[in-house]
């Protein structure tokens, strides 16, 4: 074999200086791709913890929560309807004793989701702005467990109004089987 001329020596350094340069090019756009995943994995998991220790700051807060729950949460047997027909009968009656034209659209037991129990009374009333109102802060008094799912208001024949509303009322399932959601 025969010895490389100066020639072809300065181009085989300038070749070999030209493949490490790009080697080194690729190596370092790989390298810095790779940074920026991990900044960005990085500032992810920054965020997830400080949002974990604002909540761990608030356990006492939530446990107090829970205990009231706890404490206070009326249980349904998801096995009879004998709660929800006492809630519907409430709603109408409540309705009524406000002064309130009472119409029934829907209503029942929905679905158990995990431990808790829903019931629902969708329907219409009328009346004066005022005995709505009132209507409204009777139903949703904090240890009753009911709440106003959706309410539509429009203007009536005046003074009155009519307004569409569903009121719902949240039990903890005692008896039945609460996660299957059976009810009657």
């Amino acid at each position: 074999m025969r010895t490389l001329t100066s020639k072809e020596k300065r181009l085989l350094a300038g070749l070999l200086g030209t493949l490490f340069i790009l080697l080194n090019v690729v190596g370092l756009q790989a390298f810095l791709n790779r940074k920026r995943t991990l900044d960005a994995n990085i500032s992810q998991l920054e965020t997830k913890l400080s949002e974990s220790r604002a909540i761990l700051d608030q356990k006492d807060y939530w446990r107090e929560r829970g205990a009231w729950l706890d404490e206070n949460q009326p249980t349904d047997d998801v096995t009879t309807i004998e709660d929800d027909t006492k809630f519907t009968e409430f709603v109408e009656t409540s309705a009524k004793n406000s002064g309130l034209q009472y119409t029934r659209r829907g209503g029942g037991p929905l679905p158990a989701k995990g431990p808790y129990a829903e019931v629902y009374d969708a329907s219409q009333v009328k009346g004066t702005m005022e005995q709505l109102v009132k209507w409204l802060a009777e139903l949703q008094q904090p240890k009753a467990f009911r709440a106003v799912k959706q309410l539509r208001i429009k203007s009536g024949e005046p003074p009155e109004v009519i307004a569409d509303i569903e009121v719902a009322r949240w039990y903890r399932a005692a008896g039945g089987d609460a996660e299957s959601g059976d009810t009657q």
